[in-house]
């Protein structure tokens, strides 16, 4: 079973624009929930959503900004030290930033901050993924 919501999309500052979509009744049920919980309402929350989602990058030629968080065992013989360092000073003109932190005895969490063609910083994440002890890669871009 399908439930209506009419929603207004905000498209400018002055302007609403009103809209319908058809969405299942469990995700509804999933949503009024979140909205409760937010304090807020369908609408904003499928704004927001929607303005997440467009700006996820979609095409190698785009310029985004975000990072890319490595998980990594730090005893793995020369990945931090090495490998890793030599890949960032590889890509020295993306990077903006970068943070390490100890995340137990054995494990490493490494937080590289980034601007440039989504094309290059996909480039970086397949020369880190797949490394002998790392353990994750998670990226959160923006297209700028």
């Amino acid at each position: 079973m399908f439930i209506w919501i009419t929603l207004p999309i905000f498209f400018m500052v002055s302007r609403i624009v009103r809209t319908s979509i058809t969405l299942p009744k469990d995700l509804v049920r999933e949503l009024d929930k979140f909205v409760e919980s937010t304090r807020s309402d369908r609408s904003k929350i499928i704004h927001q959503a929607i303005r997440n989602f467009l700006s996820i990058p979609h095409k190698e030629d785009e310029i985004v900004a975000g990072s890319l968080m490595i998980v990594y065992e730090h005893d793995e013989h020369g990945l931090e030290e090495k490998e890793l360092t030599d890949i960032q000073h590889r890509f020295i003109n993306l990077i903006i930033s970068n943070i390490h932190i100890h995340l137990d005895e054995h494990r490493c969490m490494l937080t590289i901050f980034l601007k440039g063609s989504f094309k290059d910083i996909q480039s970086l994440m397949r020369r880190i993924t797949g490394k002998r002890g790392v353990l994750m890669v998670r990226e959160s871009l923006v297209r700028l």
